[in-house]
């Protein structure tokens, strides 16, 4: 009987170590999340003096990341780095839109991809909190997007998703509800870091 209630105690003991290491792994999990709450607008065009030379964008330990650079014949500032790396790329329109948090008085850090990068303030027009930055622009949807109700699982068929242009009403980490005429649902903006390209317009 007593070795029998040692098996038992034994046991438990194991479930209890077992359950503990699983809320520790699911409370990881929650603390690696990444909420966005910020966009930085970078300062583009650059300078008159600065077109014939370059703006570095460096990594966290000061190496050079990449660098901007002016185009005197399509007069367009580039950094082929940030292409499809951040939420706005499109140097013809002289929009390029970054996540962002302060670092320090002399830098921010903008999120290219799966990494933060830092560059200078003065680079930097304007930072916007994430609602009121979306909240001026209009989502026009992919023909392959997929439209939700609240609970993100509840699908909403839509004929031609395509040819909505749609007012961002909310946003909720990876989502944003959307609505056009009497139409509104939620839809997938990004994932994780990554912006599904093509998707957020400016009204002109």
């Amino acid at each position: 009987m007593k070795q029998l209630s040692i098996i038992v105690l034994f046991i438990l003991l194991f479930a209890s170590c077992s359950s503990g290491v699983n809320r520790d792994n699911v409370t990881q999990k929650q603390d690696t999340t990444i909420v966005f709450s910020k966009v930085a607008v970078l300062q583009l065009p650059f300078p008159e003096e600065l077109r014939d030379s370059a703006v570095h964008i460096f990594n966290t330990d000061m190496s050079v990341f990449a660098t901007f650079e002016y185009d005197s014949v399509s007069e367009e500032t580039r950094c082929k780095a940030l292409d499809g790396q951040i939420i706005t790329y499109a140097p013809s329109w002289n929009l390029m839109d970054c996540f962002y948090e302060d670092y320090n008085a002399e830098y921010g850090k903008i999120r290219v991809g799966d990494s933060w990068e830092l560059i200078r303030k003065d680079a930097i027009y304007e930072v916007h909190n994430l609602d009121s930055y979306f909240s001026s622009l209009e989502y026009w949807p992919n023909k392959t997007d997929v439209f939700y109700k609240e609970d993100l699982l509840t699908t909403i068929p839509h004929q031609d998703p395509s040819s909505m242009k749609c007012k961002i009403k909310k946003v909720k980490n990876d989502w944003f509800l959307v609505g056009d005429g009497n139409f509104e649902a939620w839809v997938r903006w990004k994932n994780g870091s990554h912006v599904l390209q093509d998707r957020i317009r400016y009204e002109i």
